[in-house]
């Protein structure tokens, strides 16, 4: 119904429980918000998607989706100039550059993609289980009744037709309500592992939210 229809339905065992489409999804970006900081995510794929997330960050510290490239069959440094000719148009940038680059731990690809684009990337924690629970906090409306995650809902560049003819989830928004919990030997989900399948874009998400959400981050004490 999601893919097929463009309803909004979610699979039992949804994950993201509070995700809600007239909260989350916004049609414009806030004014001001070129002056914003900038930071990406990445999970590298080629016949899964390679995700590219560019977010930014309002002075309260919600994030917001803003841009995304979600796209099987393609080298990385194709996705890098693919990058560029949006960002930096004619070896140009046009908007700020981001302050962190997250990405999986694919040696190679990490590599040749900060060649490609001329920037450095940091590692991104890859706990599953703490990554769900930040994003799940920054989904939740906080005291002002406003949550700290939103997309824009045109963020995409440009949509994978062949993802798009197998009824698979062409973009980060579209896997959200399918993200759902493995279920046990008996059908009824467990909330501790996630179904491996369609979750690049919640893998990406996680990766940032995991990287600048303090509360994820663990707390030092200095010994005397």
């Amino acid at each position: 119904l999601r893919l097929r229809k463009g309803l909004w339905v979610a699979a039992e065992g949804v994950i993201y429980e509070d995700f809600a489409p007239e909260l989350h999804i916004v049609e414009t970006m806030p004014p001001g918000w070129e002056s914003w900081a900038r930071y990406w995510s990445v999970d590298f794929g080629y016949t899964n998607p390679t995700v590219v997330q560019c977010w930014a960050s309002d002075p309260d510290g919600r994030l917001w989706l803003y841009r995304e490239w979600y796209m099987t069959q393609r080298t990385v440094d194709r996705h890098a100039r693919d990058i560029l000719s949006v960002v930096a148009p004619g070896g140009r940038w046009i908007e700020p550059k981001p302050h962190l680059i997250v990405a999986d731990h694919d040696a190679e690809n990490r590599a040749r993609f900060e060649a490609e684009l001329g920037l450095g990337t940091t590692n991104a924690d890859k706990n599953v289980k703490d990554g769900i629970e930040t994003v799940q906090r920054r989904l939740r409306p906080a005291g002002d009744g406003r949550p700290r995650l939103y997309f824009l809902r045109t963020a995409l560049v440009e949509r994978d037709e062949s993802l798009e003819e197998a009824r698979k989830p062409c973009s980060t928004l579209e896997e959200i309500p399918g993200y759902v919990w493995a279920p046990s030997p008996d059908g009824r989900p467990v909330k501790e592992e996630p179904v491996k399948i369609n979750d690049h874009g919640m893998d990406a998400m996680r990766y940032i939210c995991k990287e600048l959400d303090p509360l994820s981050r663990p707390r030092i004490r200095m010994l005397r």
